[in-house]
């Protein structure tokens, strides 16, 4: 009946006007219990409620959050780091496929990454994960300035953005990337809460529950709400949800943005000239690789100085809690130096029978180790010796994290110089 209607109507506006409430006063009482120095301009009332509804209202919990946020931007200079370009972003695109392009109904703006294209082994031989994990920092900072452009153009508030994700062409190489992309969900969920409003899925082809097994992992649950993976015909979902002229055209809408060139010339015809999102052909790349004929020294490759008279450690963390596949190779500038490697059991771990069996050259077997893997402490799969360059790999299937220690404690006069890359992956099935 009409009063039945009012009287829900009336209750529901109650209620919402009442919760509100209770979350502007939980706001108001964060910024109370900040100190002098947390409060800070990137402080507004809009992200303090970002980082309470990450921690479902709860005080302690927010703070401790948002002042670890705080710690974080000022030590790695986050508030300037749209001041300039990363230094590796020409490199980065071309060899990702990605753009920010348009806003959906809501004003938010969109971001697009053709990720089923990536070849992470070719991108991980010019750029290291510390490259691409500041080119995604970088990406997250771009997308909270087009959010505050945004609510300023609207008079609204506006604090997430929505991707569109491409998986078509995924393939067992993208494993490569999972090291990467653990750390990305990581970043995302610590310094990033609640910024991201919508995660399309499109052209998922078989293989991905296999990663999506995986990743899901890292990704928080009210997050994992937010991802929708859409099957054939998903430009219908995407044209109710964004503006048809927002929406790239290979994917449903009516931009033609890719028709021109950055000086509003008309490109040639052609299939790849008619996408708003670049689509990269990574031959020249995978031929111009530096290096490709030195496995001990590639641009992936990073350098670490060992005193004389000291040691370096190097924990890589394993990828998935089924096991990891980790390989690593180094080689000395100079003379020689004591390298071992030791196993690190995650606590808690439920082992089972190790069968794996060494399937290429320098491959430490697994199997090898059952006793020491059930006692759940660390030990060593390599015992210290001295050389001046070494490859193998690992492959163990339960969560562990490897260590590896570079040792010139033997040498006073003489500092090393080392070239390593060390590297966990999942374990094919």
């Amino acid at each position: 009946s009409l009063s039945v209607s009012i009287l829900n109507f009336v209750l529901q506006t109650t209620m919402s006007a009442g919760a509100c409430s209770d979350k502007a006063k939980a706001v108001a009482q964060l910024k109370g219990m900040l100190k002098e120095d947390e409060n800070v301009p990137w402080g507004t009332d809009i992200t303090l409620r970002r980082f309470l509804k990450a921690r479902d209202y709860d005080l302690e919990a927010a703070y401790k959050m948002y002042t670890n946020c705080l710690k974080w931007r000022k030590d790695n200079d986050i508030d300037h780091i749209l001041d300039k370009e990363p230094e590796k972003l020409a490199t980065y695109n071309k060899l990702i496929s990605s753009k920010n392009h348009g806003f959906d109904k809501h004003g938010r703006p969109i971001y697009y990454e053709r990720v089923g294209t990536i070849h992470y082994p070719t991108v991980l031989e010019y750029l290291t994960v510390d490259d691409l994990i500041h080119i995604h920092i970088w990406q997250m900072e771009k997308n909270a300035r087009l959010c505050l452009d945004s609510a300023e153009k609207l008079k609204k508030d506006v604090h997430q953005s929505v991707s569109i994700v491409d998986l078509a062409g995924l393939s067992m190489s993208h494993r490569h990337g999972l090291a990467f992309i653990q750390k990305c969900a990581k970043i995302d969920e610590q310094y990033y809460p609640e910024t991201m409003g919508k995660l399309y899925i499109v052209n998922a082809p078989r293989l991905f529950p296999f990663f999506w097994g995986i990743c899901k992992k890292w990704v928080h649950p009210n997050t994992q709400k937010k991802i929708q993976v859409l099957s054939t015909g998903y430009e219908k979902v995407l044209r109710e949800n964004i503006p048809a002229h927002f929406l790239a055209s290979e994917y449903g809408g009516k931009c033609t943005c890719g028709q021109f060139d950055s000086e509003g010339k008309k490109k040639p015809d052609s299939k790849q000239n008619q996408f708003c999102i670049p689509c990269l052909d990574l031959t020249e790349m995978k031929e111009q690789i530096k290096y490709k004929d030195d496995e001990y020294d590639s641009m992936s490759h990073k350098s670490l100085p060992v005193r004389a008279g000291t040691m370096e450690d190097v924990i890589v963390e394993g990828i998935d809690k089924s096991g990891s596949y980790f390989s690593w190779n180094f080689k000395t500038l100079a003379k020689n130096i004591e390298f071992s490697i030791s196993c690190i059991p995650k606590s808690g771990v439920k082992l089972t029978e190790v069968k794996c069996q060494s399937r290429v050259e320098g491959e430490i077997d697994a199997s090898k180790f059952q006793a020491e893997f059930k006692k759940g402490k660390e030990f060593k799969i390599l015992e210290a010796t001295k050389l001046d360059h070494h490859k193998g790999t690992f492959r163990v299937p339960f969560d562990c994290d490897l260590r590896f220690t570079f040792d010139n404690s033997y040498s006073w006069m003489t500092a090393k110089s080392i070239r390593y890359k060390l590297t966990a992956t999942c374990l094919e099935r």
